[in-house]
């Protein structure tokens, strides 16, 4: 399987949606400038673990006393719909954050969308804290306005009715 590595910097669209009703609905990021941007389709889950993961190493930054750049802290960050098509569709295989010389990273393993994998890529971009936080909170967000959770078994409820096997 053939990698290729894609870094980017300063990052003026990055945010996470979701398209449908709850219990079908898809999620996505879009990440890039407003004119060239990719859409990057990710579970629910990987979702959900993002934002508590960007939680966790934002307050590990804190306890190192880590300083930002205020420059690179007042970069423009849209949260509208990007308009036009995706430059590509990719689907998420792994997700990471580091910290490199001052800046956040957020690294996507991904491969096209579609039946073929035939490649990966890696893309990795140079976002600012409050960028990150953004994305978190947004991630929490979404994630939180879906079906809500059984306390019993921990399955999502349907609007239709649950039947919980923990309850029977």
């Amino acid at each position: 399987m053939e990698s290729e590595r894609n870094e980017f910097d300063e990052v003026k669209l990055l945010s996470a949606f979701t398209m449908g009703a709850p219990g079908k609905r898809t999620f996505f990021l879009a990440i890039g400038q407003k004119e060239k941007w990719v859409r990057v389709w990710l579970e629910k889950y990987l979702l959900q673990t993002l934002g508590l993961a960007i939680d966790e190493f934002i307050a590990a930054l804190s306890k190192e006393h880590v300083t930002f750049d205020s420059k690179a802290e007042e970069m423009p960050l849209s949260a509208d719909v990007p308009s036009g098509l995706p430059a590509s569709e990719l689907d998420v295989d792994q997700v990471t954050l580091g910290f490199e010389r001052q800046r956040i990273e957020l690294n996507l393993l991904v491969h096209p969308s579609g039946p073929r994998q035939e490649s990966q890529r890696e893309l990795s971009y140079r976002i600012t804290p409050s960028q990150l936080k953004k994305l978190g909170a947004q991630a929490k967000s979404i994630c939180a306005a879906g079906r809500p959770i059984c306390i019993l078994c921990g399955n999502p409820i349907d609007p239709a009715g649950h039947i919980c096997p923990t309850g029977n």
